[in-house]
């Protein structure tokens, strides 16, 4: 049995499988894990756009979700739904340099080529387990608003390696592109959430949408209203630079690596980790986003927002 010139006994060995009763083999269709706690944790996320990485991508933004619980990530499934045969070696040398990072294992997937297919979609399935649930839900008035990590780091990578050409145009420094190509291993958040899961209420990524999503997202969870302070959210200047030439807004640009914590004792958040800070509080209130210096938001905010980001982007 082969993939191509790929023999499928050789496939099988280019990922990390290991912490299983039944591992991915020939013959084999299912993997079968044994448990020691009482819940499981599953996410899965899809990699449809990005040429850079996607197989490290994929497994980093699929597994930070499960950090966002408290736990580890433990396992995945990796589905590839290939453009050709060419790009397999790559793509699973990125998952496996993430799952070396992670301590993750693949324990199971699908790969094919598709006819037709524009771009690679890489989608990956992050399993753990945990004994202890952690969610916004349970925040309560008055609860601090920790941001840890800084806005855009995914979106920044990916623009700094895709549009390098594009952006020198535009008058973005040589040094700043070089900088912002290093943020990869900055997009796991695996450590940095594990060190402060004992202060956490809640944990939430914030990747689609950025952070001003994210913490909307948060504030409909938990049926608070969140007031947050736009100017202590943390930025790198890698991300300024790039965004302002391309007019993109950074707190809604996609930020894997950045994640926000929902905590009663945010001095030892901060302590905790570098690169993080006290940017607002949940209050009592509909359910909405609140910028200080900008105004309310409730769920339909894209068009709102274009007005008002010109007063918190010229800030910094």
């Amino acid at each position: 049995m082969s993939f191509g010139k790929v023999p499928l006994k050789e496939f099988l060995h280019k990922v990390p499988s290991g912490n299983c009763e039944i591992c991915p083999s020939v013959g084999e269709d299912d993997a079968i894990i044994k448990i020691d706690k009482p819940y499981i944790i599953i996410h899965s996320d899809p990699i449809t756009e990005s040429s850079v990485d996607p197989g490290f991508l994929s497994i980093a933004v699929a597994c930070n979700d499960v950090n966002m619980k408290g736990a580890p990530c433990k396992w995945a499934l990796t589905t590839l739904l290939l453009s050709s045969r060419e790009s397999l070696d790559r793509i699973l040398s990125g998952i496996n340099e993430a799952c070396k990072i992670l301590g993750c294992n693949v324990v199971g997937g699908h790969t094919e080529v598709v006819m037709n297919l524009p771009s690679d979609i890489v989608v990956t399935t992050a399993f753990s387990t945990t004994d202890k649930i952690l969610t916004a839900r349970n925040a309560k008035d008055g609860d601090y608003i920790v941001m840890v990590g800084s806005a855009g780091i995914e979106g920044t990578w990916i623009l700094a390696n895709q549009f390098e050409d594009y952006l020198l145009k535009l008058g973005v420094k040589k040094e700043t592109i070089e900088s912002a190509k290093r943020f990869k291993y900055d997009i796991i958040v695996q450590e940095k959430a594990l060190n402060i899961v004992e202060y956490a209420i809640g944990m939430h990524d914030a990747t689609e949408g950025g952070v001003l999503q994210a913490i909307l997202e948060i504030a409909k969870l938990s049926n608070l209203k969140a007031v947050i302070n736009p100017n202590l959210i943390p930025v790198r200047k890698e991300t300024l630079e790039i965004t302002r030439a391309l007019s993109i807004d950074y707190l809604r640009l996609i930020s894997s690596g950045a994640f926000l914590v929902i905590t009663r004792n945010p001095e030892e958040v901060v302590n905790k980790v570098e690169e993080s800070n006290v940017i607002g509080r949940l209050i009592r209130g509909e359910p909405s986003l609140h910028l200080e210096g900008v105004g309310d938001f409730n769920e339909d905010f894209e068009e709102e927002l274009v007005r008002f980001e010109s007063s918190y982007n010229g800030r910094r």
